[in-house]
């Protein structure tokens, strides 16, 4: 393997981009995979990643082959492509490591055109035949979607994994509720990407270059100061933040709305514990191109296994039929492979959503699961006479978030739990179950936070998933409204996709807070709630439970 480091990359404004080339052992022109970072080529990450509920994630040892042991952390998948021939680009993007310009939130504004540029420059260099494919995780998987819906013409393929498909519904406002941990942390984390690079040793490939980045930043900082500003611009996150509701902002930087104009085929990889496991589902869907789809076990960053090898031999096998025009009978394979929790296996579908019934589970009123909760509330398959039950936010004392995502019993305490009998057989379920709660509240506005956990024979309340929806939302995410105090609205709270089977034994659980601090941002409206049960109003967890 070669590497040539520190190449800048022209795009159409005259911004320059930094790119390592990372060349295979195999001979003349080579189909290329473009990564685009926001977190340093260099592949030296920082920072904890976050779970869907904002837990801290302790990644699992990495798997590095024996070959490639000279790859940085972050680009060691990407080691089987080099094997397989394939060249490699990792770029730093706009603003970001030794690249010029300014980072704004993943260049929406300053470089939307530069994953098109940076495409077509790799497809044109003598090292490359022409043919381009684009993978990566997370932040770099976003970065394949802006370049997708530019249209590069030499982009034939991409496989990304863990990313949003609306900004605004899959990572920044859940339901409308802020997504406080995970984007504070995530944002002001971007300052060590953004500021100052060291440029190295003067004798470095185009150290000069490097060294300009570095002086322009510093005096980035130093105009910020006079201008009486902190020299760290998070101007960013302040704008992003101050867009509550789903106006033209979010709409206008939506993928989602914009798939239908992908024409590149996308291998979509994701896994259930994961904050971004929503808009990969939803991308999935929503592409019309040639697609596939896994969603496995594990964490932010983490799919390896496939159900039968490595993700990383399937990415191959994806590049070399649509890169090298390989007949290797990746499209003949099944086109949606997931893992079930509490079964513990893969299951094949033939597509997502995987067809399903919906089941409904009605609130009643306990005791009768033996939570310790403000509750103890029922599941039932019917609903039962009029009740009613009463839950308190108070801004003061909001509901910890728990990081336990295998016992959920201190989150539940100071929640209202709903759960059924022990299960006298199994029960599946696969993809977004919701809340429908009849409720009247006191104040102007409510957050609503939930959870669907699976209670085991031992008590323990096992993490599926989380939803929420601020109440002022009910009726539009657009132009929300204060609710009026004592009427009793219809609130549809999702949660967020699962794959579990509920095993014989086992209890099925809604859990309902005001409150999931410091996942959620605590509202600072003081409320008192009643949520009505029964035939007139009939609460329910709705579970989609697959056709088999």
């Amino acid at each position: 393997m070669k590497v040539e480091r520190d190449v800048f990359v022209p795009m159409r404004d005259g911004i320059r981009l930094a790119v390592d080339i990372y060349y295979s052992d195999r001979e003349g022109p080579q189909p290329a995979i473009l990564m685009r970072t926001p977190y340093l080529k260099s592949g030296q990450m920082a920072g904890a990643a976050l779970l869907s509920d904002g837990r801290p994630a302790t990644p699992p040892p990495l798997r590095w082959p024996e070959s490639r042991a000279e790859l940085p952390m972050m680009l060691s998948p990407l080691g089987p492509l080099l094997d397989a021939g394939y060249t490699l680009v990792v770029s730093d993007v706009r603003g970001t490591g030794f690249s010029e310009g300014v980072y704004d939130y993943y260049n929406i504004e300053g470089g939307p055109f530069d994953g098109y540029d940076t495409v077509e420059w790799v497809a044109e260099q003598p090292w490359c035949d022409g043919h381009v494919g684009m993978t990566g995780i997370s932040a770099a998987a976003i970065y394949c979607y802006q370049a997708a819906v530019t249209h590069p013409p030499h982009l034939d393929a991409m496989f990304v994994n863990m990313h949003p498909a609306d900004y605004y519904f899959d990572q920044w406002f859940v339901g409308g509720v802020f997504r406080w941990e995970n984007r504070i942390g995530w944002c002001t984390g971007m300052q060590e990407r953004i500021s100052p690079q060291p440029p190295g040793d003067l004798s470095s490939s185009n150290y000069e270059l490097k060294r300009s980045v570095y002086e322009s930043r510093y005096a980035r900082y130093a105009e910020r100061i006079a201008e009486g500003r902190s020299p760290f611009n998070l101007d960013w996150l302040a704008e992003l933040y101050g867009h509550k509701t789903y106006d033209s902002f979010w709409k206008e930087r939506s993928y989602l709305r914009r798939l239908d104009e992908i024409n590149i085929p996308t291998f979509h990889g994701g896994v259930w514990y994961d904050h971004f496991i929503r808009g990969t589902l939803a991308a999935h869907e929503g592409v019309t191109a040639p697609k596939r789809l896994i969603v496995g076990p594990g964490w932010h960053g983490s799919p390896r296994d496939a159900g039968d090898g490595e993700i990383h031999a399937l990415e191959r096998r994806w590049f070399d039929h649509y890169l090298r025009g390989d007949e290797n009978g990746v499209l003949d394979e099944p086109p949606v492979r997931l893992y079930v929790y509490g079964a513990e296996r893969w299951v094949d579908e033939p597509r997502w959503p995987v067809p399903c019934n919906e089941v409904a589970l009605y609130f009643a009123a306990g005791p009768g699961s033996g939570a310790d909760s403000l509750n103890d509330g029922l599941l039932t398959t019917m609903p039962g006479p009029a009740d009613e039950v009463r839950i308190s936010h108070d801004p003061a004392m909001p509901n910890k978030t728990c990081r336990d995502e295998r016992d959920q019993r201190p989150f539940e305490q100071a929640a209202l739990t709903f759960s059924t009998q022990p299960l006298e057989e199994d029960v599946e379920v696969i993809g977004s179950a919701r809340l429908v709660v009849y409720a009247e509240t006191d104040a102007p506005d409510v957050d609503w936070c939930v959870r669907l956990c699976d209670v085991g024979p031992d008590g323990r309340s096992r993490l599926l998933n989380t939803g929420a929806l601020k109440a002022s939302h009910v009726n539009s995410h657009e132009n929300p409204a204060p609710l009026e105090r004592g009427r009793i609205y219809e609130f549809d709270i999702e949660i967020w996709a699962v794959a579990n089977v509920f095993k014989r034994g086992h209890r099925i659980r809604a859990v309902i807070s005001n409150s999931d601090f410091p996942f959620f941002e605590s509202s600072d409206i003081a409320s008192h709630s009643t949520i009505h049960l029964g035939r007139t109003h009939p609460s329910r967890l709705i579970l989609p439970v697959p056709e088999r």
